[in-house]
């Protein structure tokens, strides 16, 4: 089992994040983004910068018990949906009832787009295409 495999095991039901503005930004409110900080394991696969979590992340979404866990690391990863996540704080039942349920189908949909051109980015600090 590789490390990758562990820590998507270990995704639970909680997920601890703070929102913060992108660094070089003297804007406090505009463009924020998702930084996970616990539980270790969550905070670990949201911080790698390996295009292959994400498959395995949107996966998850068709869990509800890890549906929410994983939708704030895939908001950390690619600063999608942040304005989601950060409005859903501390309510994943209140998320799933509005967008969780069809969590799966977006970001499918959006791997899909994407296809295999996902690269870090350093200067953003955000995977994208």
């Amino acid at each position: 089992m590789t490390r990758r495999d562990e820590l998507l095991d270990a995704v639970g039901e909680q997920a601890a994040f703070v929102t913060t503005r992108p660094p070089g930004t003297p804007f406090a409110t505009l463009g924020r983004r998702v930084v996970v900080t616990g539980p270790p394991a969550l905070a670990e696969l949201a911080a790698s910068h390996d295009p292959a979590v994400l498959p395995e992340l949107v996966e998850l979404l068709r869990d509800r018990d890890r549906a929410w866990p994983a939708a704030v690391a895939l908001s950390a990863l690619t600063g999608r949906e942040t304005e989601v996540i950060e409005a859903y704080a501390g309510r994943p039942e209140a998320w799933w009832a509005v967008a969780g349920e069809d969590a799966y189908e977006r970001w499918a949909a959006w791997l899909e787009d994407v296809g295999d051109g996902l690269v870090w980015d350093d200067d953003a600090g955000l995977m994208g295409p």
